[in-house]
């Protein structure tokens, strides 16, 4: 039996609480802007549905960073945009401390790779209280500091619940926007595909980091409609990197492959069917001509006997340079985060300053040996937490998730060598849902 206390806090969460909420809201709202009522009144519904459904509100910020490039809101609090994602995972931590708090739910689950996290930003604090370069760093710190919550978030509101209707949820939503991006025509320059990224190579890359983490959630899923997104992801996806002509995906997808064929062993009958209709529809969705230009292209300089140089290449090559020089330069605490552009002075053909276009080089350079220390370890820590997830793994469906999330992560890493990937946001989420998978794993 309650006590009289346990009921009325009962009674006033599942009542009074959420009213109040809702006028809160809603008052907000028409006090800032009056055309927010019904983005608030929308926003309600969804968080009501967070609320009873926790893994919801992963779909709800899924969603939003898929799209996060198209725009959604074009509002701005002070010089920081309001996207969709961010818009998702704030709304999240709300709705999750109100369903902790009317279920009675652990509202914070600890674990070794949020602790490197913290780690990564107190460094950067440090680098950026040195280098006297708030203004440049702040986007990057609390970039980071959003995405460390991020991933307490998922990982709190997904360790207890049941993630066989998540994932199908998230293929489903991942493969529309693959179909989109296979059929519909290239919208970045030299026609090459970018799907909901607006960047051919983000948008790979974002193929690349979700493919093998859905098709590991799938995996073992007989289901009718298990079976068809799984069928439709390892068709599409591949044409979806090929029409981005990203050559360092078309690489990384290539090293990540042996992973996609470990989970997908009991479907040999599927990857064969796959790999003929793919085969089937390629010439009819990609560019083979331009594409393999481009390959040649890379291949023909990379031998030193291009007739003509490749620009973007070039380009690379010379930010590659200056950035090792920079970390020659400041090794031990950086020229400080944001700095990378204004300190190496590197002027692109459009006439603007490029960034560092490869994550580890830019905070190496931008953080010294301070910086990339505890980013090493934060690597470390989520490597080793998978393998040992992995091995105490008593389930085939819990090692093919782990290996699923291993490799998108994977596939990440090395693509952030080539792009600054340092807030790609769907990858914490990944992260975040990994390490659900792993306390599952260890659970069982």
């Amino acid at each position: 039996m309650m006590g009289g206390w346990a009921r009325v806090r009962a009674a006033t969460l599942h009542s009074i609480g959420p009213v109040l909420l809702i006028g809160v809201i809603l008052g907000l709202a028409v006090a800032i802007q009056p055309k927010l009522t019904l983005a608030a009144l929308v926003g309600l519904a969804l968080g009501g549905v967070g609320v009873v459904m926790p893994p919801a509100l992963v779909a709800f910020m899924f969603l939003g960073m898929l799209m996060d490039r198209a725009g959604v809101t074009g509002m701005k609090l002070g010089a920081f945009p309001v996207t969709a994602s961010k818009l998702s995972v704030l709304g999240g931590i709300g709705m999750w401390l109100v369903h902790a708090g009317i279920y009675g739910a652990r509202p914070l689950r600890w674990h070794p790779v949020l602790t490197a996290m913290a780690g990564v930003i107190g460094t950067m604090a440090v680098c950026i209280a040195y280098a006297n370069s708030m203004a440049e760093g702040k986007f990057s710190l609390y970039g980071v500091m959003m995405m460390t919550v991020m991933v307490a978030l998922v990982y709190a509101s997904l360790a207890e619940a049941s993630l066989t209707a998540l994932y199908r949820f998230l293929s489903g939503i991942f493969l529309l926007a693959l179909l989109a991006s296979v059929r519909g025509p290239g919208s970045a320059e030299g026609g090459r595909v970018a799907g909901t990224m607006g960047d051919p190579n983000e948008w790979a890359t974002m193929v690349l980091l979700l493919a093998p983490f859905l098709l590991g959630g799938l995996a073992d899923d007989d289901h009718g409609v298990a079976r068809l997104l799984r069928t439709a992801l390892v068709a599409l996806a591949p044409l979806a990197i090929l029409r981005s002509e990203s050559r360092t995906a078309l690489v990384v997808g290539t090293l990540i492959s042996p992973a996609c064929l470990y989970v997908l062993r009991r479907h040999r009958g599927e990857l064969a069917f796959c790999g003929g209709a793919a085969l089937f529809a390629a010439p009819f969705v990609i560019d083979l001509d331009t594409a393999l230009h481009r390959f040649n292209q890379l291949v023909a300089n990379l031998q030193g006997a291009a007739v003509v140089q490749d620009q973007s290449l070039e380009e690379r090559s010379e930010l590659f340079r200056q950035g090792v020089q920079l970390f020659k330069d400041h090794w031990f605490i950086g020229a400080g985060p944001g700095n990378f552009s204004t300190a190496t002075g590197f002027v692109s053909h459009t006439g603007s300053f490029r960034p560092a276009h490869n994550t580890y080089l830019e905070i190496a350079s931008e953080q010294g040996i301070v910086g990339l220390t505890p980013t090493i370890i934060f690597l470390w820590t989520v490597a080793a937490s998978l393998r040992a997830a992995w091995k105490d793994a008593t389930r085939d469906e819990d090692r093919n998730r782990i290996v699923g999330v291993a490799a998108g992560l994977g596939a990440l890493a090395l693509m952030a060598a080539t792009l600054g990937l340092l807030t790609f946001s769907m990858a914490y989420l990944v992260l975040g849902f990994g390490l659900a998978v792993v306390y599952q794993a260890r659970r069982e």
